[in-house]
């Protein structure tokens, strides 16, 4: 058994146990097993379009895969069918608001939603939450043409396995809205998080020493939060 197939079926067995919202890890059924990641999806009732998830390794420092997903306007580099992306109102180094508009496979329309977006970390388990969803907000109006998606949400999971080994668990629910065909949805569910973990690899190595400067800062905020955690006051 190669090394991509065995990691595959290890985070295979990790993402069925890993809790899963309102549904239990049993409703995840498994899309697709490629280079050690592993998608599932699992159906939402009354909607054409299900809840889907990817897992794998990134060898990299933790920050600077955050680092990657907080670059915004780059993210037409790497995420799949991103035709736009851009960063409306920073509130702070972890905190933010994002427009983000979705090429759709001819003859669907485009789709677009604006999300805010924050950073919560939880230093006992190593893990860093880039979470998400959908906000009406008048920074970006809606666009003739494109869809926009109203209800969105979901995160990437980032937790450290050792100094350059980062599990990414990329998780969507979204309702698409509109009119969706099956076989768009069923491709959206594979190709979505697979391609976004595997391009996510390559930006990172590419991005390599980009960002020391914001990793920094990032390693600076982690050791208060830590000190004011082992003296019991706040960072």
């Amino acid at each position: 058994m190669g090394r991509a197939s065995l990691l595959s079926r290890t985070l295979l067995v990790g993402v069925m146990a890993l809790p899963a919202g309102r549904a239990g890890a049993d409703d995840w059924k498994l899309v697709a097993s490629q280079d050690g990641v592993v998608v599932t999806a699992r159906e939402v009732p009354g909607r054409g379009f299900p809840t889907f998830r990817g897992l794998g390794l990134v060898e990299a420092n933790l920050y600077q895969v955050l680092a990657v997903l907080s670059d915004v306007p780059r993210h037409a580099e790497w995420m799949l069918r991103c035709a736009d992306a851009r960063q409306l109102r920073k509130i702070s180094e972890v905190e933010y608001v994002v427009y983000s508009r979705t090429r759709a496979p001819w003859p669907v329309s485009d789709r677009d939603a604006v999300y805010h977006s924050n950073v919560h970390v939880d230093l006992k388990q190593l893990v860093v939450d880039v979470r998400f969803r959908a906000v009406k907000s008048a920074l970006m109006p809606p666009r003739k043409g494109v869809v926009r998606m109203e209800n969105l949400q979901g995160h990437y999971r980032l937790k450290a396995l050792a100094q350059e080994k980062t599990l990414v668990d990329f998780q969507v629910d979204a309702d698409p809205a509109g009119s969706l065909p099956r076989w768009v949805a069923k491709l959206a569910t594979r190709h979505i998080p697979l391609d976004t973990i595997l391009q996510l690899r390559r930006q990172v190595q590419k991005t390599r020493g980009w960002y020391s400067e914001r990793i920094k800062r990032w390693e600076g905020m982690e050791k208060a939060m830590r000190k004011g955690v082992s003296t019991g006051s706040r960072p």
